[in-house]
């Protein structure tokens, strides 16, 4: 896949609109917060931020782009990467929310990666400044069905998943800090 071109948001972060066919088919969450923009599936169009939590507004630098690019050349397995983690995490959500959505209905059961499809959405991607080894954290932020204020968030490193949690782990630097810190050293 290309890179797409990025713009200056709010004089904070870089976006972009892209279609990723990884996740066309799942829920399709581009309304605020990762909730629901339609009742048709997604077509896998997302935006892609960098720097979720903000970074100067002078332009990308050589390394930011290479994050980027790294992130775009290896799309398809990031993000099949994500989706075998949530449905890995998935049992341990259900019993997180007592197997019950927001609005009291029973969770439904997640056996693959199809069954995750009416279950959640990804509303951005975030590619945030901290690499290791040449590889990039990214958030992927989603809205799921069990809980519309909090949301899905999966951070990674490359493919490696780092934490799954709230929307916010998907978002949030000093996640990504943390472990890159933690794991200096390491493959």
């Amino acid at each position: 896949m290309q890179t797409p071109r990025f713009s200056l948001e709010d004089k904070t972060w870089w976006k972009a609109s892209v279609k990723l066919s990884s996740w066309a088919g799942f829920q399709a969450r581009g309304g605020a917060y990762g909730s629901s923009s339609s009742a048709q599936p997604s077509s896998g169009v997302v935006q892609v931020c960098f720097a979720p939590e903000g970074r100067g507004s002078e332009p990308l630098a050589e390394g930011e782009l290479s994050s980027i690019n790294w992130f775009f050349a290896n799309e398809p397995e990031v993000s099949a990467a994500v989706q075998q983690t949530i449905l890995d995490a998935y049992p341990e959500i259900q019993e997180q929310f007592g197997f019950e959505t927001d609005d009291g209905t029973e969770m439904q059961n997640a056996n693959s990666i199809e069954d995750l499809k009416g279950l959640v959405g990804l509303h951005s991607v975030n590619i945030h400044q901290i690499s290791r080894n040449g590889i990039p954290y990214i958030g992927f932020e989603l809205g799921c069905d069990w809980d519309g204020e909090h949301g899905l968030g999966v951070l990674m490193h490359g493919t490696r998943m780092v934490e799954v949690g709230g929307a916010d782990t998907a978002i949030l630097l000093w996640m990504a800090r943390q472990h890159a810190e933690e794991s200096e050293g390491q493959p």
